[in-house]
């Protein structure tokens, strides 16, 4: 399916004002970590925005975290049954009532600059992702299924939820994710992302008077902090290989010998084989007692996998790259992210994939989170294009 760029550019910018209105509502409605309500409210906003294009919605539930919402839309005759995937996140890192001062707020309107809570991490991307199915349905497109997964709790890891294997599932028969975290610039598409797991190690000793039961203890704190020690001994950060123990609790006071302790981990690695090679590291220090009398256990309370530049990417990116020079769009370059994205949950599906594909910005994460939204236009058409020009 081709499409003119210049009568597409002409379109998607007549609706630009109701992209930035869109935007606007989704910032305004709170959809921090802890609330639940908050990330379902947002998902009806969006079902109800997809149901109106024509695309059919369903819900799956989840008892500690907010709902994943999916949108499908099948043409009449399609080339391929495999769908094209669009996909974001719905939650944010913020508090309840951040919006009271940091809601929606132009930076400097004439420039295009707003800021929000969550603006660009990841309303903005969104906006963008509807968009480019909306336009895609009312141009006629059929050449495979659309499919928009809306997740519910990214910035957790989904650490209350199976999110991860639900949205596995729905790559199963998958032709590409594109995944529209944001980016840096117009020019940068994301190939590559860190995995990360989110690590509990606990040990229990035998608590006693630090005077009279000196013989008897057995310091959970000492045992601790040698496995601290030993782990962050296999940090590799020329392999971006990461064990970094960032919390370390024990003890009831000082005069007691402590009979537990707690320490909770970050786990980076780049690729499936340095994640294997930490979880071994993790066994073999684990299971090694330096004081006879202590038992140590580990929980993953949370994690990701790493997205990887496979073949599979890169053709997919190449793709990118072909489209936006042929519509006017500039040059494309590939950008290896050190942060973490449900993008990854692609490279356990085997399929293409790439991220980056939302609005562009900076601040992520923090109280002045701004985006360009003159970025909403150019990200919209340029997708609107790929896909149209996959087959």
């Amino acid at each position: 399916m081709m499409i003119d760029s210049k009568a597409l550019n002409e379109r998607i910018k007549a609706q630009e004002a109701d992209m930035i209105d869109f935007l606007k509502q989704l910032v305004n409605t709170e959809s921090g970590i802890e609330q639940i309500d908050g990330v379902n409210k947002i998902g009806r906003i969006l079902a109800d925005a997809c149901q109106s294009i024509g695309m059919k919605t369903r819900t799956i539930k989840h008892d500690q975290a907010g709902d994943m919402v999916i949108a499908e839309f099948t043409p009449d005759q399609p080339q391929s049954l495999a769908p094209i995937v669009l996909s974001g996140h719905m939650d944010t890192v913020f508090e309840a009532g951040v919006t009271q001062e940091h809601g929606f707020r132009w930076l400097d309107e004439a420039a295009g600059l707003a800021q929000g809570a969550g603006i660009m991490d990841m309303k903005g991307g969104l906006v963008i992702a509807f968009y480019v199915a909306k336009n895609l349905i009312e141009l006629g497109y059929q050449d495979h299924p659309i499919k928009l997964i809306f997740v519910p709790d990214e910035e957790t890891l989904h650490r209350h939820s199976d999110s991860r294997n639900e949205m596995l599932a729905e790559l199963q028969d998958a032709h590409s994710l594109l995944n529209f975290e944001p980016s840096e610039s117009l020019d940068k598409l994301v190939v590559s992302r860190k995995g990360g797991m989110m690590l509990a190690v606990t040990v229990e000793g035998i608590a006693g008077h630090s005077g009279m039961e000196a013989d008897k203890g057995r310091s959970a704190i000492v045992e601790l902090a040698q496995k601290v020690v030993a782990l962050e001994a296999k940090t590799d950060i020329s392999r971006h290989k990461l064990i970094n123990c960032g919390l370390f609790n024990g003890g009831v006071s000082a005069n007691t010998i402590p009979g537990f302790a707690k320490g909770n981990f970050s786990l980076r690695f780049p690729n499936e084989a340095i994640k294997q090679e930490i979880l071994n590291d993790l066994d073999a220090v684990v299971n090694q007692t330096y004081i006879e009398g202590t038992t140590t256990t580990y929980t993953i309370e949370s994690g990701v996998d790493a997205m990887e530049w496979t073949d599979k990417v890169d053709g997919l990116l190449k793709h990118y790259q072909t489209v936006a020079k042929s519509i006017g769009y500039g040059t494309i370059t590939a950008m290896e992210s050190q942060g973490a994205s449900d993008a990854s949950i692609a490279t356990q599906a085997d399929i293409p994939v790439l991220d980056g594909l939302g609005v562009v910005g900076s601040g992520a994460h923090t109280l002045t989170e701004t985006a360009d939204l003159t970025s909403l236009v150019p990200k919209v058409c340029l997708s609107i294009h790929a896909i149209a020009q996959l087959s």
